[in-house]
């Protein structure tokens, strides 16, 4: 298991704001990622976050403000990936069920890169994204900053 997370986010003062594993994998379930959370937060890169997000194209995961003890805590917001990932696979041409692993992830990070640069206020979130505004991370993320490494 890799000790470093996949997609690192800062906020706009430079500051760890968010820590994200991407996966590859399906039928995956709140336990699931309650216990792949505890088992990377046994490694100092994946702790001192105010989010903790797990990307897969079943589901998105995302803890906010949960103690970094690597302790299974379940997900704070559970929403269907599906809705998320739909304008990039059709921009592209994709399968999400043919995906491969590097792909997947380039999608996470354009997904987030969007996020980060996205120019919508609260209120033009429409109601399958309302956990953004819920959670706080549409607002947190604006004009932040991402950092990763690609998968080989």
């Amino acid at each position: 298991m890799a000790t470093r997370p996949d997609i690192l986010l800062f906020d706009r003062e430079g500051r760890r704001l968010l820590v994200a594993e991407v996966k590859n994998k399906r039928n995956t379930t709140s336990r699931w990622a309650a216990e792949l959370r505890r088992n990377l937060l046994a490694h100092e890169g994946f702790r001192h976050a105010e989010f903790f997000l797990v990307l897969t194209p079943d589901h998105l995961y995302l803890w906010k403000g949960a103690s970094a003890e690597p302790v299974p805590v379940p997900p704070d917001f559970i929403v269907d990936s599906g809705p998320l990932f739909l304008p990039y696979l059709q921009r592209a041409g994709l399968d999400l069920d043919r995906m491969s692993s590097p792909v997947f992830e380039l999608m996470a990070i354009s997904w987030l890169s969007d996020l980060v640069h996205s120019r919508r206020e609260s209120e033009t979130v429409v109601s399958d994204e309302t956990w953004l505004v819920q959670s706080g991370l549409l607002d947190a993320v604006r004009n932040g900053r991402l950092a990763y490494e690609l998968a080989a």
